[in-house]
């Protein structure tokens, strides 16, 4: 999976978790960043925020 965030920051995530109904959703991701560009996910969730 592939994360960009508000400051158009591109981010690969790595997760066990299947998270394939969030695609195209935005999300929150909680983890660690596992090397330049790659987050290793705990937990990947929908966002309830308001845009």
């Amino acid at each position: 999976m592939i994360r960009t965030t508000k400051t158009d920051e591109v981010w690969i995530v790595e997760s066990e978790e299947d998270a394939a109904d969030l695609i195209g959703s935005k999300v929150i991701v909680d983890g660690v960043v596992a090397g330049i560009d790659r987050l290793r996910a705990d937990w990947i969730g929908a966002d309830s925020q308001p845009s």
